[in-house]
């Protein structure tokens, strides 16, 4: 079994991960109290819109684990079905991790063969999930504003609505005007994430 990184890396482009790769995850459940050294979950894969396997890992820090789904013993027609999918997996791992302008083509040639970069692509996908609930999380709850400079947040403990956003604007006029903050409760919700993606 090889070394996994926990925390491979996070999505750099400005564009949402499903346009990034033809793999996706859905009904996940993750378990925050056994995610000790990576998540501890469950979801269903789907490659090009299809369901593949269903992918879980106990959270101590292993590979994950593939399954098909619905698989009985006797099932050699699913069974080779699962083992295609997983084949184009890996390849459309290796785009997709290549892809990124990153500098992982050691990685590519060692993993290629294997699972390990599917590992990471769901970890990037789990990620952006857990992110964009977090994100959505904070602007219903509270004013957030991002500073362009020092690319930290800013959030108030107030409903954001304009009566309390408003005064805030008028108060950190000079500074907002300065450092280009950017208040990410007043812009789309695309156009935050991508802003949320790259905050320190």
């Amino acid at each position: 079994m090889t070394q996994r990184n926990p925390h491979p890396f996070e999505p750099q482009d400005d564009a949402a991960l499903s346009q990034l790769t033809s793999i996706s995850i859905k009904g996940l459940r993750i378990s925050k109290d056994f995610s000790q050294e990576g998540h501890c979950f469950q979801a269903t894969v789907y490659l090009n819109n299809k369901r593949a396997f269903i992918a879980h890992n106990d959270g101590n820090g292993g590979a994950n684990y593939y399954t098909a789904p619905g698989v009985t013993k006797d099932s050699d027609a699913k069974r080779l079905t699962f083992n295609r999918f997983m084949t184009a997996s890996r390849l459309e791992a290796c785009r997709y991790i290549s892809e990124k302008g990153e500098d992982y083509e050691s990685f590519i040639e060692t993993y290629s063969d294997n699972n390990e970069l599917i590992d990471w692509v769901i970890t990037d996908l789990i990620n952006e999930k857990e992110m964009l609930k977090k994100m959505r999380a904070d602007l219903k709850s509270k004013i957030v504003v991002y500073d362009q400079r020092t690319r930290l947040t800013t959030k108030w403990e107030l409903s954001p609505i304009e009566r309390n956003i408003d005064p805030l604007k008028k108060y950190h006029e000079v500074t907002a005007k300065k450092n280009e903050w950017v208040w990410l409760n007043e812009i789309t919700e695309n156009e935050a994430l991508k802003i949320w993606r790259h905050a320190k």
